[in-house]
């Protein structure tokens, strides 16, 4: 990541009040991702997938991700939400 986009990240984590984690969260669909499921998340960060929930839910309370469409999680045998930043 260039340091325009790191600045970009720490402006929008003083100006919306995010913790560290959001922006994990935040800068993992951004730039990463695309758009991802809440396993797909934790995967990337290396989290378990109870500390990237919690994350998500306060992302879209705040309106920086919106829901992108369903995925079908082969590995759980069900459908669930992908995500992506809607900045």
């Amino acid at each position: 990541m260039d340091q325009k986009s790191i600045d970009s990240y720490e402006k929008l984590a003083k100006d919306n009040g995010l913790s560290r984690r959001q922006v994990q969260v935040l800068q993992t669909l951004k730039n990463e991702l695309g758009m991802g499921s809440n396993r797909m998340i934790a995967r990337k960060l290396g989290w378990d997938i109870n500390r990237v929930t919690g994350r998500v839910k306060e992302l879209r309370s705040k309106g920086l991700i919106k829901y992108a469409g369903d995925f079908e999680d082969k590995e759980t045998n069900r459908t669930v939400n992908l995500w992506k930043v809607s900045l």
